[in-house]
Order: structure tokens, then C-alpha cells, then sequence
């Protein structure tokens, strides 16, 4: 939801600083006149707490992004007018900083995501409370269901906020919005575009985290006390870590049919991806000689029709830059992102063990990344622990991690084995390695990654 730069013409991102000016000054003096000293450390918490929820965003169509901002809870705990000042300093650190929000979109920003979200997140918080109680001491149930209903339509309003703001830049300037650089796209394009995305996901986390940070607080009866507030930083740092995890793809091979397809996805997920970069497919038989095979494009999946009975299978891809930016991962080259922070090229080599022979055991011939099983994997059960070894360009690659369907299994010794153990049915074991890359303007550095799958019974 922090509009950057250039998407809000000098007469809407202006205006927006004048309302916001008074605003701050109006809270800074509530600030001063009801905040304690000693509570004065509580407000900087709330400033922290409210800057780490919003490093994890989720791009959406447009030009925006979303994300939790965690402003109701901030409200709730400190007051609103304490909260337009909390979140308005992660706002204005965030931009001068971070680079994430524009410099010029600060008194947007700040009124959508701090003025909005304290004044409606509290007042609303505040009216459900108070029907719910009826004069007598609310239940924890009551808080926390209005404190869910206050943090997702508090961040709805705001989002709404900034879609209308986006979405009349053309009625400004008319047909030179995009001669101008500013949001291109009307109202009817804009506020779905802003609105369905904190509808459903960025609604629903923002209540989510809202009340299950709220649950821990009330069940110990704890006001603004220091390891209050703890907990709203733990709890910050725990969504930053799961949203480090959810954004792990890989391609792999499984049976489909009569053939195997080649996957795109996380865990069970799969996703559509370009058929194009499937470079190379080799179908080898458990002696190890190469199968002639057939190749069917469908929905989400290359199927490969091996012409003989296939022991091992190699896919060689490459899915071209990625580049890290502050709205997420894009798969563009550097100079074509917005704000880059990282960039790299990606190669990706997929082997999957369909059936047993020598083949699977042994590394591939001229696979600069290669996972061999020091055992035959598939004589074994879940529960059961299998060697792997780890090479790159045909020596043992030591020290490097180990992921089994994206958590981290261990790093390999000095011989580059490790030992896992396995469960019942798709194993899937990853290894990335990076390496600088030089006079590529697109990218820092390239990025090769091999999975190994197989099946296991119980």
C-alpha cells in the first residue's frame, strides 16, 4: 500500500502533506499532554513493531503493494493519536531510508496507513467493545473480535484511500498522465486492482496477527509494560521468518499418468511457468544410456513419454534474472526493476530416481551441480536415513546447506556428504549455490540450484 514516487501528481500528494502537517502537530501536542515520560519508550516499541510488519510486502497490480502495517494493534495499545506518530516515523524511515515509499507520497502514505488506520482502527475498536460490554467489563472473546473487525476494516478504508487516490490522477491530468510519469490507470481499474488483494489476504493477516498478539497480552493481564511489547516484536520477527519460507519455489519431476511431468511450485502448489525454459530434458536407463522420449506441453507442466523403461531423469532449466526489489521478488533483469536491492540469473537442474539401477547412483556426467544418493533410495522407508553427496563441477562440495522440501536439513562435511532422514512419500532435497558474476549489468551474481526427488513408501 506505500505509493512511491511519481504515481501522484504535485496537486494530490500536496494536498495530502497539507492535511497531514496539522495532523501531526495536533498529535504531537496529545503526544505530549498524555504520554508520560516513562511511557515515551512504549511509542518508540510501537514505532519499531509497526516498521517490521511493514518490511513484508506482497505486490499488487498497479504500482502498489500490500502489507500488514499493524497499526490498529498499535492504537489499540497506545491510543490513536499516539499511533498517527508511531507509525508515521516508520512511515517517513521507511521512504528516507529504505527507499520504500516515495519521498513526495510521505502525507499519502501517512494519511492513508497511519491517520486512517489509528483513527478508525481505535474508534471502531472502541464502539464494538462498548456494544459488547454494555457498561460492564468487556470478555477477552468481545476485545479480540472487535479488535479483528477494526484491524481489517481499518486497513480496507485505508487501501481504499490510496486506490482513490491513484485512480484520479488521470481525471487530473487527462491524457497527459502518461506523458507525465502519474498513475496511468482510472478508478475502475485502480480500486479493484488495490481493493481485492486487502479484501481477502492482506485483511485477513492484518486481523490475524492483530488478535493473536492481542490474545497473548490479555491472557497474562498485562498493560503497557516493556515484555508487552517484547512480544509484539517476537511476533513480527516470526512473521518475517514465515514469509521468508512461503517464497520458495522449485521445479521438480514426478509421475503423471503414463509419462512425468516436469513441475513448477512449493510443496503441494503448483504453479504455471514458461515452457521455454526447459532447456534440456535427458532420460537415462538404470545402465546409464541415454532414452529417446516424447515431450507434451499442458496446463502447468511439461509430461515427458520416456520410449523405454527411464531409472533416472535430468530437466535443465533456466527461468532468466530475478531481482530483489522492496516490493518483492521480480523476474526481471536488474535495470528493468524498480529499486533493486539484489539481481541474479537463475539456473535450475531438477534429477528425479523413478526406478532402481546404476544410473541414479552415480553423478552425471557434465551436471555442474549434482545430489547423489549413497544407497539406493528406493529400498528404502520413511523413517529410514539415506547418505547424500553433494558435488560441484565433479568435487565434493563441503559446508554447503542442505533443504528437504525447504527446511533446512544441515550442511555437508568435508567430503560434501550429508545424512537425512526420510519420510513417507515425495522427497525432495535442494542445493543452491552463488557465484559473483562480471560485466553483467543484469545481475550480481548467478544462481544454480539442484533438486533431487524420489519416492518412499512407509
Amino acid at each position: 500500500m506505500h505509493i512511491p514516487d511519481g504515481y501522484l501528481g504535485p496537486a494530490t500528494y500536496g494536498s495530502l502533506w497539507a492535511v497531514m502537517l496539522p495532523i501531526w502537530s495536533y498529535a504531537s501536542k496529545k503526544v505530549r499532554r498524555t504520554v508520560k515520560t516513562a511511557e515515551v519508550p512504549y511509542l518508540a516499541m510501537g514505532t519499531v513493531f509497526s516498521l517490521m510488519a511493514m518490511m513484508f510486502m506482497i505486490p499488487i497490480p498497479g504500482g502498489t503493494t500490500g502489507h500488514i502495517s499493524g497499526t490498529t494493534l498499535v492504537a489499540i495499545l497506545l491510543g490513536p493519536w499516539p499511533a498517527v506518530i508511531a507509525v508515521s516515523v516508520s512511515l517517513i524511515i521507511q521512504a528516507v531510508v529504505l527507499g520504500d515509499g516515495g519521498i513526495t507520497a510521505i502525507g499519502a502514505n501517512c494519511f492513508n496507513i497511519a491517520f486512517i488506520g489509528s483513527m478508525c482502527g481505535a474508534g471502531i475498536y472502541r464502539l464494538l467493545v462498548s456494544v459488547a460490554s454494555r457498561g460492564s467489563a468487556p470478555s477477552v472473546f468481545a476485545r479480540c473480535f472487535a479488535a479483528a473487525v477494526a484491524a481489517y476494516l481499518a486497513m480496507n478504508l485505508g487501501a481504499l484511500a490510496a486506490a482513490l487516490e491513484l485512480g484520479i490522477q488521470p481525471m487530473i491530468y487527462g491524457g497527459e498522465t502518461q506523458g507525465a510519469g502519474y498513475f496511468p490507470f482510472p478508478l475502475k481499474a485502480a480500486i479493484p486492482a488495490v481493493m481485492l488483494p486487502h479484501l481477502t489476504i492482506v485483511g485477513a493477516l492484518e486481523a490475524t496477527v492483530t488478535v493473536l498478539v492481542l490474545i497473548m497480552l490479555l491472557k497474562k493481564e498485562v498493560r503497557m509494560k516493556s515484555e508487552s511489547l517484547a512480544i509484539l516484536l517476537v511476533s513480527a520477527l516470526c512473521l518475517a521468518l514465515t514469509a521468508g519460507v512461503a517464497s520458495a519455489h522449485d521445479y521438480w519431476i514426478e509421475k503423471k499418468g503414463d509419462g512425468y511431468a516436469a513441475v513448477y511450485g512449493h510443496r503441494d502448489q503448483r504453479l504455471e511457468y514458461d515452457p521455454a525454459g526447459l532447456k534440456k530434458v535427458t532420460v537415462y536407463n538404470a545402465a546409464g544410456r541415454q532414452l529417446d522420449f516424447k515431450k507434451e506441453i499442458q496446463s502447468r507442466a511439461i509430461i515427458i513419454h520416456p520410449t523405454g523403461a527411464a531409472c533416472l531423469i535430468l530437466a535443465d532449466l533456466e527461468s532468466g534474472y530475478w531481482t530483489k526489489t522492496i516490493y518483492g521478488l521480480k523476474n526481471l533483469p536488474k535495470r528493468k526493476a524498480s529499486r533493486a536491492i539484489e539481481s541474479f540469473r537463475a539456473y535450475h537442474y531438477s534429477k528425479s530416481i523413478v526406478s532402481g539401477g546404476d544410473a541414479a547412483l552415480k553423478p552425471v556426467e557434465g551436471l555442474k551441480l549434482d545430489i547423489i544418493p549413497l544407497g539406493n533410495p528406493l529400498d528404502m522407508k520413511a523413517g529410514d536415513t539415506l547418505q547424500l553427496k553433494v558435488l560441484f563441477e565433479g568435487k565434493p562440495f563441503s559446508g554447503t546447506t542442505v533443504e528437504g522440501d525447504h527446511d533446512k536439513v544441515g550442511t555437508t562435511d568435508k567430503e560434501g556428504v550429508i545424512r537425512v532422514k526420510l519420510k513417507n512419500g515425495r522427497q525432495l532435497f535442494t542445493v543452491e549455490r552463488r557465484d559473483p558474476i562480471k560485466n553483467d549489468p543484469d545481475a550480481d551474481f548467478i544462481s544454480t540450484t539442484t533438486t533431487l526427488t524420489f519416492e518412499v513408501g512407509r
